[in-house]
């Protein structure tokens, strides 16, 4: 069984994409589109896309700058890096493995990631180029498409872990899709780090 964990606000105490758009974009867009994903009862106006491409445009700070400051405030989630060891993790995330990848050499974690591209950056807006093909359940690019073939335990906490979630044998689950999980009956287990996530996987399911 392969265990597959997205990356922002799930090993990050943080969302890292939130944060670097607020300290060097459009902090006000961040604002407008997280109370667009609050409402798991509403359509949402916009795909995650959308809200990706939109945040990332209005930072001009070359991505070093960006990294440079990201090293020095990011906390990843308890337990994290004792996982990581001993399981080696598909880590998958929306966001860019530009900025995933210096961190994870940081803390000396050795994982598989797939993540989106940062294909420009500088004074006319950061550019991604989305990995993967549109879900046929979702229709978004999203993260469903890239799980591994075979039993999944994913690891979650917001809207884009939705689809990849249904989608696997086990689930853990907190903050947005913990509450989406609960809305529509689907089971899963809740954490608070990676500590308890480690015990309950020494445990069947």
């Amino acid at each position: 069984m392969r265990l597959v964990i997205d990356w922002d606000g799930t090993v990050t105490v943080s969302d890292t994409m939130d944060l670097i758009v607020r300290e060097f974009g459009d902090a006000a867009l961040v604002d407008r589109f997280s109370d667009a994903f609050i409402d798991d009862s509403k359509p949402l106006p916009v795909t995650l896309q959308h809200v990706i491409e939109s945040e990332m445009a209005t930072i001009r700070t070359p991505l070093g700058e960006v990294v440079d400051w990201l090293l020095e405030n990011v906390e990843l989630r308890h337990g994290f890096v004792e996982l990581a060891r001993r399981e080696r993790p598909l880590l998958l995330s929306s966001n860019l493995r530009q900025l995933i990848e210096p961190l994870l050499d940081h803390f000396g974690i050795e994982a598989d990631l797939l993540a989106n591209e940062l294909v420009s950056d500088g004074e006319s807006g950061w550019r991604v180029h989305f990995d993967g093909e549109i879900c046929p359940v979702c229709g978004e690019r999203c993260k469903r498409p890239k799980l591994p073939p075979g039993e999944v335990v994913y690891v979650g906490n917001g809207y884009s872990d939705r689809c990849p979630a249904l989608a696997s044998s086990r689930v853990f689950a907190r903050c947005g899709l913990a509450r989406y999980l609960d809305t529509i009956g689907s089971p899963y287990e809740p954490f608070g780090d990676f500590h308890q996530i480690a015990a309950a996987l020494e445990r069947p399911a």
